[in-house]
């Protein structure tokens, strides 16, 4: 059986933001993903809200993706594929991130997973847009959306000198109406059909 992690931050956690309550297995990306690759893989979710690539919080605890990467990797042995989809919350203000720092810390993250033998999918996060209109808006600040549209070139010139497969969420689904933050339903479910139709095409390239 092939082990799939799909290792984020609320975003795969399946954070509903209009209840500030959690979509269902059957809702969120993990779950609709492994209902499309069937009974030979075991997909494994690891989402955490507020979780950054690689930077601590004065008042989130746990959220370091670096840090708890070791202890995944380890739990979840073996790991075949791992799909990696974080930095959106590394545009916080607090954090003082520019896109390179944001780079460096999801490629820390991913060598973690990669030394533990799990092949790579790196994911650039949907982008953040019209935040002014969001409940988290003081959580960004101003630079957020900025640093937020730059990710997606830094992942991909990143993913493509390690070897990686890369995946822009962005050209396949868009975060939610609600708080331009979080995805719907409906942006779970084209996430998972993304990253599905990704793991389908190598395996039919390896046979």
């Amino acid at each position: 059986m092939r082990q799939v992690l799909c290792y984020g931050d609320s975003n795969t956690w399946g954070y509903r933001p209009e209840t500030d309550g959690r979509l269902m297995w059957e809702e969120r990306y993990p779950g609709l993903l492994s209902q499309k690759l069937g009974p030979g893989y075991r997909v494994t979710e690891n989402g955490l809200c507020g979780r950054t690539t690689c930077f601590d919080s004065a008042s989130e605890p746990f959220v370091n993706g670096l840090k708890e990467a070791e202890v995944c990797a380890a739990v979840n042995a073996p790991v075949d594929i791992a799909v990696i989809m974080l930095g959106t919350n590394d545009c916080k203000e607090q954090y003082g991130a520019d896109v390179e720092a944001i780079a460096l810390g999801i490629g820390q993250v991913a060598d973690v997973f990669e030394r533990a033998g799990a092949g790579i999918i790196l994911a650039a996060p949907p982008v953040l847009a019209d935040l002014e209109k969001s409940p988290f808006y003081n959580e960004f600040g101003t630079g957020a959306e900025e640093k937020s549209r730059k990710l997606a070139a830094c992942y991909e010139s990143l993913a493509l000198r390690r070897g990686w497969r890369y995946l822009n969420a962005e050209k396949v689904t868009s975060a939610g109406e609600y708080d331009k933050i979080h995805l719907d339903k409906e942006g779970h479910r084209r996430l998972a059909e993304a990253v599905y139709q990704m793991i389908a095409r190598k395996e039919e390239r390896d046979e």
